[in-house]
């Protein structure tokens, strides 16, 4: 097991802005937690208008955070998520499927993908919706993060192939 801190980079819907989503108030819980205990972490978040109209946290004192316009932009940090100790892509990701694709083809530390979202997601692939996940993603990722537990850890790891899917 590696000791010391981590590099980390998360690739979610929002940290700079809270309007509209609950995702940003999570991951700023999340990420200053792990500042507190020492792991670097990289904030990868796509520039929409939407959000930039409302951010309410341009600057966080607990991670660096940066924006990409596009598929290409997020490209341009093939060599941080590259050399990361541990990649996060999160639910709801615009392009999230094309993202995660990308994440495992370039990361070389462990991916996990991070479900805010998780029954909404489930309900989604069962309708065979993949707005920003797909089936044949789940297996490719080393971790499934999900804010439900119980039965639907087993059923991400038993029909859709997770090799570890864990409640967070």
């Amino acid at each position: 097991m590696r000791e010391g801190p981590l590099d980390i980079v998360v690739i979610g819907l929002s940290l700079s802005s809270s309007w509209g989503n609950g995702h940003a108030t999570t991951y700023r819980a999340l990420l200053r937690a792990l500042a507190l205990r020492g792991h670097r972490v990289t904030f990868l978040e796509r520039d929409v208008p939407w959000y930039a109209a409302h951010r309410d946290l341009p600057d966080p004192d607990f991670c660096r955070l940066e924006f990409y316009d596009d598929l290409a932009g997020l490209g341009e940090w093939s060599a941080r998520i590259a050399a990361a100790d541990a990649v996060i892509v999160g639910s709801y990701v615009p392009e999230g499927v094309a993202v995660g694709h990308f994440v495992q083809d370039t990361a070389r530390g462990v991916t996990a993908f991070y479900d805010i979202d998780t029954p909404v997601t489930l309900a989604k692939l069962r309708q065979g919706e993949q707005e920003y996940l797909s089936p044949e993603l789940i297996p490719g990722y080393d971790l499934y993060l999900s804010f439900t537990g119980g039965p639907t850890l087993d059923l991400l790891m038993q029909h859709y192939g997770s090799p570890a899917a864990r409640a967070l």
